[in-house]
């Protein structure tokens, strides 16, 4: 080979090195290979005050849309729930998250694969997708991905990662950072509704729509056990414990969505009536809407409407009556079936004769 022939062999094999590196860095799709550690939200950690809503849908929650509260801007409330509300260091907590975001590394360019990196559309059946939202006041977009599974740790960082595309890009990443979303209503609010110890309730009422009654009580505030009341003679209790678990169960409010009260009235002539009065004066009555059927199962709607008396004045009562007042609260089924004991119940109160013969409570 000649002199001359060698240096253009030379000068092409350079020539298509550097294209091939080239091609390497600038493959179709993975352009912006150029970002990688760069935020993924540029400018979002300067302007999280100027987060006013935070919208989230997926397929299992639906949509859930978080409105800053006009009156206080440290708050939060769920605007398709009449702005009922939500955790507000929970909405700025994930507002951060995403500010913190930086891209890791490019994945999938490939739509149909997207489901693998739960990056499917939100809307399909048994997608596990989220769309995320962030808009300002003036109802202008300052984010808008899908975010898919998490990594618990990445190579070489203690950090967490977050798989997540931007709708209408054919490319999914793995971004350095990492989103708890919750899809369910019940993930950003409070569940609890009360706060009161047994040791504190006095009696409990439980009135069912067909007219059997239940009823127990404590003559003194430091006695051990309730007493069931209307025990016929010659019949005893099957356990204390079913008896105390009717006035425990004022922990067993917890809340799945919530209502106001003029979108979901509870009519009190079917509803179930249960009453819990303290030592100290304060009366809680819930009326509970049962659903058509007595429907059992996750799609069961059990509505709770509370009214409070007594207390006036105290922080507590005042309190509960401010949160309860224009709501009313969903609960599962098998709460309700912890609250609203029977005697026949199995697992509530059976009552029994000595003898081990089954007795069967009148009604009215």
């Amino acid at each position: 080979m000649s002199a001359k022939n060698f240096l253009i062999l030379l000068v092409a094999t350079v020539l298509g090195i550097v294209a091939a590196a080239a091609a390497v860095v600038t493959r179709p799709g993975d352009a912006v290979y150029a970002n990688l550690g760069d935020p993924v939200v540029p400018g979002l950690i300067d302007n999280l005050n100027d987060v006013d809503t935070v919208r989230i849908e997926s397929h299992e929650g639906g949509v859930l849309t978080f409105k800053r509260n006009v009156k206080d801007a440290g708050d939060w409330g769920i605007a398709n729930r009449d702005m009922y509300p939500a955790k507000a260091s929970q909405v700025n907590a994930l507002a951060l998250r995403v500010a913190e975001l930086t891209y890791l590394a490019p994945k999938t360019a490939t739509p149909e694969l997207f489901p693998r990196l739960e990056l499917g559309d939100p809307d399909v059946v048994g997608s596990k997708a989220i769309s995320l939202r962030l808009n300002d006041k003036g109802g202008r977009p300052m984010v808008d991905m899908v975010i898919g599974k998490a990594r618990s740790s990445l190579e070489g960082s203690a950090a967490g990662g977050t798989y997540f595309r931007i709708p209408g890009k054919d490319q999914a990443w793995l971004a350095k950072g990492s989103i708890e979303i919750g899809k369910l209503i019940s993930e950003w609010i409070e569940t609890d509704i009360f706060d009161i110890q047994t040791k504190r309730i006095r009696r409990v009422e439980i009135h069912h729509a067909d007219g059997e009654k239940i009823f127990i009580f404590k003559e003194q505030q430091g006695d051990l056990d309730f007493v069931l009341n209307g025990v016929p003679d010659g019949k005893k209790v099957k356990s204390r414990f079913s008896v105390n678990g009717i006035a425990s169960a004022i922990d067993d409010y917890k809340i799945m969505d919530v209502a106001l009260r003029e979108k979901h009235p509870v009519d009190p002539a079917t509803a179930t009536r249960v009453v819990y009065e303290t030592f100290d004066g304060l009366t809680v009555t819930a009326l509970i809407d049962l659903p058509e059927g007595d429907l059992k199962g996750p799609t069961a709607e059990y509505w709770v409407s509370l009214d409070i008396a007594g207390g006036e004045g105290t922080a507590e009562a005042d309190g509960l009556r401010a949160r309860t007042n224009p709501w009313v609260f969903r609960i599962s089924d098998y709460r309700y079936d912890s609250i609203a004991k029977r005697m026949k119940d199995p697992y509530a109160i059976v009552v029994r004769s000595a003898w081990g013969r089954p007795w069967t409570p009148a009604t009215g």
